[in-house]
């Protein structure tokens, strides 16, 4: 629903009694169990424990803070939702949970007066709405706006009793089944399904997720929070739900599915997520895959020997004591960039929830067990890697074994076509970029200096327009100061010098006169007059503005950079974050591995900070701004469009 931004007025607290009617009518339309004294102390009598409403309990007042915190702001909004963009109107509630920034927490919108959560709600109230579950790529599709389509759900039957028509639900992915990261409302009575492949239609109506513009809001500009890597006190994984993926059945999702605006189910991404294409997993699909099933201890050895792989190619190439290890290293680093490369076989059954640890902070605590790490605890349940012991006895004794091969990225979609010339795995390598500005005239240049306000023109051609005006009118070049200049007449003083006119300008009406370059430079800056737009051309790609190539449209406001951040985090640790990659054609999750080994230091890929969903950022563990514009202008990144903003230096007073 809130694809579009909404217009939010001013944030005004809420009285302390309409805190606690909010907070109570939530409880009633959730059914949100709250602990009376009877169950809190066995021994308390029957008359003390009565319903909550009617004898409040210290859980009653911390089941209310939890679901509305004491500092809860509420303010109105409009938005544009729906295929017809229909105007809608509501109430957001903002409040903050203890250690975190305000979010906007529960909305009310329309004529109905139920309160929805949000993402960030759920992720402190576990269990308050019925959890569903769907493959990741529909995760991706749903973060567009569409609805889930009955076939979409994985995990059942059974289905969650309480996923009734016109009731609020969850939706996680499977690979983060205990985070939710959707919430829409059931249109029809999912609990009452059986099996869902073959049918037909929309299950749940999205009304929030994470990427949207709710998410995104902060007061202080911060951008949406990430989702945490595990909830524990959600419902668990109902069984069989990854297993379900690999059974959903594709013949019946036809155009009929199509006409409801869902997500459709594609056989690819279903081959992906369930490994199977035609025969199971007895049979052999890549070099390197296992002739059978693994077992969840085979698994588990794959991740500590891979693990174990990464330190030894550490000890190989960096220098000690730390061998370019950054510490603390992030639980996502630790995946991504260790476990992950260096596992023997690739595929969907060596993953961390295929071990028995299930995820990654257990996978760590195992590590530090075995004496091999040394781990820390740190606020909000994550558990980060303090040291390694590089000289361990098992660290002495690995013997390296065959890696598979790399798939080899495809290449960029505006390359031509062109296969790479570099020999690698990365197409941007040894690209060619080419950053060419043209302009849309305004009407009150058109038709007197420039044909067309729908055409795009190059400054040069702007500037052979005004040349020709000059030579059509001859009068403007005689009885002036100088040969550079021109007289004023009555369409260059009124359609360009009073077009969002400065001192200057007011100065030069007042001479009668103008250099002809200082006007062409007028024009040329005014956006009034022409709007820049820019194109991004890429290995001898060319623009004729008389013959534009449909492939290439010019796209309005500045031109794309790349940026990179240096800033301060956990004290004096510097760390460079590089951002505004894809535009170029440079992929950040293979720009990330090459900076890890340039740098010799960690470094991870994530999802921009306040970007738009999809938009990813580098994060490198120290100052390397350097090194950074170096490997983008192999990328064929000019100097030019690199920003580099040290956040690490003092402001001057």
């Amino acid at each position: 629903m809130f694809k579009k931004k909404p217009q939010i007025k001013n944030l005004s607290p809420l009285r302390s009694s309409d805190r606690r009617k909010l907070a109570d009518q939530i409880i009633a339309d959730y059914k949100v169990h709250v602990p009376t004294l009877a169950e809190i102390d066995p021994t308390t009598t029957t008359a003390d424990g009565q319903a909550p409403t009617s004898n409040p309990t210290p859980a009653l007042s911390s089941v209310r803070t939890s679901l509305v915190p004491e500092s809860c702001l509420s303010a109105r909004f409009t938005t544009h939702a729906g295929p017809n963009s229909t105007l809608v109107s509501g109430t957001i509630y903002v409040g903050a949970h203890p250690g975190q920034e305000e979010r906007i927490l529960w909305i009310q919108y329309g004529k109905d007066a139920k309160l929805y959560p949000t993402v960030y709600t759920l992720w402190h109230n576990p269990g308050i709405v019925p959890l569903l579950h769907t493959p990741d790529f529909v995760v991706e599709k749903l973060r567009t706006g569409a609805d889930l389509m009955t076939p979409g759900l994985v995990g059942g039957p059974p289905w969650p009793e309480r996923a009734k028509q016109g009731t609020v639900i969850a939706v996680a992915g499977l690979e983060k089944p205990s985070v939710p990261i959707w919430v829409g409302i059931c249109k029809i009575d999912i609990s009452s399904l059986g099996r869902v492949q073959g049918s037909k239609g929309a299950a749940v109506e999205g009304v929030h997720w994470e990427g949207d513009e709710l998410w995104n809001w902060s007061q202080i500009g911060s951008g949406g929070r990430a989702p945490p890597e595990r909830i524990e006190d959600w419902e668990p994984t109902p069984e069989g739900v990854e297993e379900g993926v690999g059974k959903l059945d594709l013949e019946d999702n036809d155009e009929d599915d199509a006409q409801e605006g869902g997500v459709a189910l594609e056989p690819s991404n279903i081959a992906g997520q369930s490994g199977a294409e035609g025969k199971g997993f007895n049979g052999v699909h890549e070099e390197g895959e296992p002739e059978h099933e693994p077992s969840t201890a085979e698994v588990d050895e794959a991740f500590v020997q891979a693990f174990i792989y990464a330190i030894y190619n550490a000890k190989k190439d960096g220098d000690p004591p730390h061998y370019g290890m950054d510490f603390p290293l992030q639980p996502s680093f630790v995946i991504a960039n260790m476990i992950q490369p260096h596992l023997k076989f690739q595929n969907q059954h060596f993953t961390i929830k295929k071990t028995s640890w299930k995820n990654t902070k257990k996978f760590i605590k195992h590590l530090d067990k075995s004496a091999l790490v040394k781990t820390k605890d740190r606020n909000g349940g994550e558990t980060v890697i303090l040291d390694i012991d590089f000289h361990d006895e098992k660290v002495r004794a690995f013997a390296p074994y065959k890696l598979p091969k790399p798939k080899t990225a495809s290449a960029t979609p505006n390359d031509g076509g062109q296969a790479t010339s570099n020999g690698g795995s990365d197409p941007s390598l040894g690209q060619k970029l080419t950053l060419q500005t043209v302009y849309r005239a305004s009407s009150k240049l058109v038709p007197d200096l420039i044909p067309s306000k729908t055409t795009y023109y190059t400054s040069s051609q702007i500037s052979a327009f005004l040349k020709k005006y000059f030579e059509n009118n001859p009068s403007l070049s005689t009885g002036t100061s100088s040969p550079r200049f021109v007289k004023l007449d009555p369409f260059i003083a009124n359609n360009i010098l009073s077009s969002n006119p400065s001192a200057s300008d007011t100065r030069t009406l007042a001479l009668g006169e103008i250099a002809r370059d200082a006007l062409l430079k007028r024009i040329l800056d005014d956006s009034h007059l022409c709007l820049p737009h820019w194109l991004l051309l890429r290995n001898g790609q060319t623009y004729d503005p008389d013959n534009p190539d449909p492939a290439l449209k010019p796209k309005s406001g500045p031109p794309p950079h790349v940026n990179i951040v240096l800033e301060k985090r956990t004290g004096t640790k510097v760390v460079t974050r590089i951002s505004g990659l894809e535009v170029f054609g440079i992929n950040p999750h293979l720009l990330g591995p090459e900076l890890q080994k340039k740098c010799a230091g960690s470094a991870s890929v994530g999802q921009l900070v306040g970007g738009k969903p999809g938009v990813m950022e580098v994060l490198v563990q120290g100052d390397h701004s350097d090194v950074v514009e170096k490997e983008v202008g192999r990328r064929g990144v000019d100097r030019r469009w690199v920003v580099v903003d040290d956040k690490t230096k003092k402001k001057k007073k």
